[in-house]
Parts: C-alpha cells; structure tokens; sequence
C-alpha cells in the first residue's frame, strides 16, 4: 500500500510498480496494490490487482494520507492480507497499532522529524526491508544504539533495487541499428549516455564539464523534469556544448533500447547527493542488464553492488579522473567490454523476481515462494 502517485516520473513510483508485478509473478491473486486514484491511473489496466481509491486534491497532504488509511481498511478487512508491505511509514506504523503484520521498506534516512519519530517507536515490533548494508547498519546504530537487540539485525532485510532482465534480452536490433534508429546519429560516433534526474548531486555538472573536453564524443542525456519531450528527431542541444543531446523523459520501456544504444553508461553521482551513502538507483540494475560498459562514481553503497571487476570506477572528487576514465574506456574498449559482459553477468543476481523472493523467504519459510510444483501456502500481500 503506498500513498505515492502511479503512475509518475520519478523512481519511487516506478521502482514500487516494478515491485508490484514481481509480487504478482510470485503470488497471483494473493497480491494486491492499494494507492490513490488520479486521472492517469483511473482506467490503466496492469498485470497486478489493484485498489484505486478516491481522495479529493484540494485537501492538504497530510489530510489525504489519513483518509487514504481510513478508506482503505474495509478493503483490508474484506481481503485479509498476512502481510501489509509499504514504503510509507505512517501506513505502517497506523496499520501495525491496528493489529496487521506491517513491513517497511526504506530507502534513506528519514527527513521530517514525524517520520523519524513513527519510525523509532515501530522499528523495533516490524519487519524492515533496506535498500542497502549501509542502510541497515545507519539503522542499527541510529535507533538501537548503545545496546541493540541481539536479535534486531535479524529483523532486517538487504535488498538492493532490481531489474527486469528480459526487457534488455529480448532486444535483437544491434548497437548500430539503435544508434541510428532511437539516437538519429551515425553508427561510428562513439555515445556517452546518462539516464535519470537532474537535481543536485547526481553528476551532470561533471557530464557539461567533460563534453567540454571530448568534442569527440557524443554525450546523450534522458531524464529530467517533466516537460513536452523533444520528438524523436530533433533532441534539444545543451547551451553549452553542441555535444550534449538532451532527449528528454522517455516511457519505462523505451528505456533499454537507449542503452543498449550506448557506448558508454554514466553514473556520476556525488556527494551532493544527500542520501548518496544509501542509495541503490534503478538505472544502476539498467545500466547493468544492458551489457553497455559503465562508468560509475566510486561512492557510497554503490560498491556494494559495482566494483573493479564488472565497472570503471572513478574519484567524484575529481573531475579530471571522470574525463580521464572515459578516455580510457574508449580506448581500451575490449577490456571496458570484458566488465560489461560480468556486470551483466552478475545483474542476474539482482532481477526483481529474486528480489521479491528473498522478501518472501525473509518474511517466513512457510510463506517463501517454492521453486518447485510444491503447493504453496496461500499467502496474502498488500503493497
């Protein structure tokens, strides 16, 4: 159950309807979605159950989050769910004080002192799914120190986000027909891509810097705000540099085509980025399941996941390191191509089917997903 708008832009949405169609291939009918109605989401049809409810806008935020809790308990009491699965806290922390087994999933540390507070008082009585070791160790520290439970780390689940492999494998146009078919440019210029947000601490400022410097590369940028998207034929060029394409947002399953398209990936975040030390981005998985070489910072718990054998890492401290890095890449391109092919490799580990599974095994044995014809449990989850 989530409070979020879906569909949205932004990776908290897509991240939880990737999770809702993960739970849906693991558990049928026994899964359900519960989130507010709008106009986008009003006649979307999806693989997965799902419970739209009716909040009015103009009312304030906090208001609509309550309402939205009242209005969704006879739908809980009519389904009867094991578990109730959110990443908003209040959903968790409400429906844990009425009895349901409530689990919480987080993503960074909290930023409002209500949520901080919900979450010290129930953190202690629920399940918790981190998006990253780090997470949880900042958890353990921060709100069971000095003397934690013996038991509490057992209370929390590492779960890196996750991709959705088979929409990159079932791709079969080559590197070249993408480039002239999705980016409109020649199949010899050698293609930079960035995919994601622009705010502070994502690393664009080093991207403007180092097409400054490689007028022989082509950088490609999608993402940003929501704005009209630039037609298929005409990107908008950046003020600065005319090697910079900014193509806009592109629709969740457009997305593997352009990377696929890509010579290189970047992901340059640095510590601007106020969660940088927890964060696991979706494009991460992407940029894995695409087989494109990547350049990511050498930052935070990213490494938890890219390392020396499947990425080239770079100082984020250190513009002249990331330009440095990706005249590297282009021209040693062979052993650049040798850790795509292991980060590809080892983004199998990281799809969100096993992701789902590992919540269920974590949530209880008698409640996994069997990988065999076994008869499973019945076993109810609300997201």
């Amino acid at each position: 159950m989530t409070n979020v708008q879906i569909p949205a832009d932004d990776a908290q949405s897509l991240q939880i309807q990737a999770m809702s169609k993960a739970f849906t291939l693991a558990l049928k009918e026994d899964f359900l979605l519960i989130s507010p109605k709008n106009k986008r989401n009003e006649s979307l049809k999806t693989e997965y159950n799902w419970i739209k409810i009716k909040i009015p806008k103009f009312l304030p935020r906090s208001l609509r989050y309550f309402l939205l809790i009242i209005k969704a308990l006879p739908k809980l009491f009519k389904f009867k769910p094991d578990f109730i699965y959110s990443r908003d806290i209040g959903v968790v922390f409400v429906y844990k004080l009425l009895g349901f087994n409530a689990v919480y999933e987080i993503h960074k540390p909290f930023e409002t002192k209500i949520g901080n507070l919900l979450f010290k008082l129930i953190a202690p009585k629920i399940k918790i799914v981190a998006i990253s070791q780090v997470l949880k160790a900042f958890i353990i520290e921060k709100y069971f120190s000095p003397r934690p439970s013996a038991s509490f780390g057992e209370n929390i689940l590492v779960a890196h986000d996750g991709v959705f492999l088979e929409d990159f494998l079932k791709i079969n146009l080559s590197k070249q027909e993408l480039k002239k078919n999705y980016l409109n440019l020649d199949e010899n210029q050698f293609v930079a891509l960035y995919s994601g947000g622009f705010q502070e601490g994502k690393g664009l400022e080093l991207i403007l810097e180092a097409a400054k410097e490689l007028k022989d590369i082509i950088f490609v940028i999608i993402g940003g705000p929501s704005s009209p998207r630039p037609s298929a034929s005409s990107p908008r060029l950046s003020a600065s540099s005319s090697n910079v394409l900014f193509w806009g947002r592109k629709l969740p399953e457009e997305i593997p085509r352009y990377l696929k398209a890509a010579d290189i990936l970047l992901l340059p975040n640095t510590r601007a980025l106020s969660y940088f030390r927890y964060t696991s981005p979706l494009k991460m998985f992407e940029y894995m399941a695409s087989g494109v070489p990547i350049l990511a910072s050498n930052l935070g718990s990213i490494r938890e996941i890219l390392n020396e054998n499947n990425t080239l890492l770079f100082n984020p401290e250190n513009k002249n390191d990331f330009i440095d890095k990706i005249k590297e890449i282009k021209e040693n391109y062979s052993a650049a191509e040798k850790k795509a092919i292991q980060a590809l490799q080892d983004a199998r580990n990281y799809t969100w089917q096993k992701r789902v599974e590992n919540i269920l095994r974590f949530l209880g044995d008698q409640l996994a997903v069997s990988n065999t014809n076994q008869k499973r449990k019945h076993f109810h989850r609300v997201l």
